[in-house]
Formats: C-alpha cells, sequence, structure tokens
C-alpha cells in the first residue's frame, strides 16, 4: 500500500508529525524548563514572590512532562525503525539527506 502522504521539498513531514514536534515545542520543553527551574530555586521562591505555589505541585508536574518526553522518544526511536528495508529511515537522520518528490 502506498504512503498516504506524499514529500516534498516544502512539506516533509506528516500533519500527525506536525502536531507531534508542535506539542514537543510548545508544551512539553517549555514545561519541562519552567518546572525544572523552579525546582532547581525553591529556596527563592518567597522572595520572589512564589511562596504560594506547592513543591509537590511542581514536581508531579515535572514528573509528568518528563514522562511525556520519554514517551515521544520511544515513539521517536520506534517509528525511526519502521521503514523497509529497516534503516531507510536512519539514512536520512544520519546525512540529512532524504530524495523528495518534486
Amino acid at each position: 500500500m502506498p504512503h498516504p502522504h506524499k514529500k516534498t521539498k516544502l512539506s516533509k513531514h506528516n500533519p500527525l508529525q506536525r502536531l507531534a514536534y508542535l506539542s514537543l515545542k510548545v508544551a512539553i520543553n517549555p514545561v519541562l524548563v519552567a518546572t525544572g527551574l523552579l525546582y532547581m530555586y525553591v529556596n527563592d521562591w518567597p522572595a520572589i514572590g512564589l511562596g504560594f505555589l506547592s513543591l509537590d505541585v511542581v514536581a508531579m508536574v515535572h514528573v509528568a512532562a518528563a514522562f511525556a518526553m520519554l514517551v515521544f522518544l520511544i515513539v521517536h526511536v520506534y517509528m525511526a525503525f519502521t521503514g523497509k528495508p529497516v534503516l531507510s529511515y536512519m539514512q536520512a537522520m544520519i546525512t540529512g539527506y532524504e530524495p523528495a518528490e518534486e
């Protein structure tokens, strides 16, 4: 069965890939960074007006974002090996080049 999405020079990712990368860039990474910084400066929260925050909540949000990143990584690695032949998608990752249809 042919692939439903045709790659072009302007559109190399299908809609689901675009949503996955958008969620990574807009949601998961910023939450990990923000909660990580909050974790790092937990003793300074009252001085900067964040004394109302709960360390438990910040920790749970940080761990949830870390699990989301882990799931993204596992799925990403799995999908890299689903090509036919098995290492066909790895060539584009290593060389940065993949032929696109005109």
